[in-house]
């Protein structure tokens, strides 16, 4: 498993709106389609029922390397660095569930999900 941040962005991009940190068992790419379904609490009221319904826009890599100064090492036994953070872009857009709270915080410049599931 991965956890990644998925940083929501409006319909074309622009600064972040709010990000929600989530495991997933491989790394979306750009194009995929996510829907979020929020368990737990009820919601707020009838425009909240359904999904919130994203595009993947790029997948941002953030790395840590523990650099020790020096400028070779013998192959195989220098310093290795690890991923720090995933940031998974995502635009919103409206999916087939989308809740009416969610398709009006998107606006009318937001993408649809194709017609077809598959």
């Amino acid at each position: 498993m991965f956890e990644v941040t998925l940083v929501i962005v409006p319909p074309g991009g622009g600064e972040a709106d709010y990000s929600l940190r989530m495991n997933v068992p491989t790394l979306p790419r750009a194009g995929d389609y996510i829907s979020v379904l929020r368990s737990g609490a009820a919601p707020k009221d009838d425009q909240h029922v359904g999904s919130e319904d994203f595009l993947v826009r790029r997948v941002w890599w953030t790395f840590d390397f523990p650099d020790d100064g020096q400028m070779t090492h013998t192959a195989g036994e220098g310093p290795v660095g690890k991923v720090e953070q995933i940031g998974v872009e995502c635009e919103f857009a409206i999916g087939h569930y989308s809740s009416e709270a969610h398709k009006k915080g998107a606006g009318s410049g937001a993408l649809k999900f194709d017609a077809s599931a598959y």
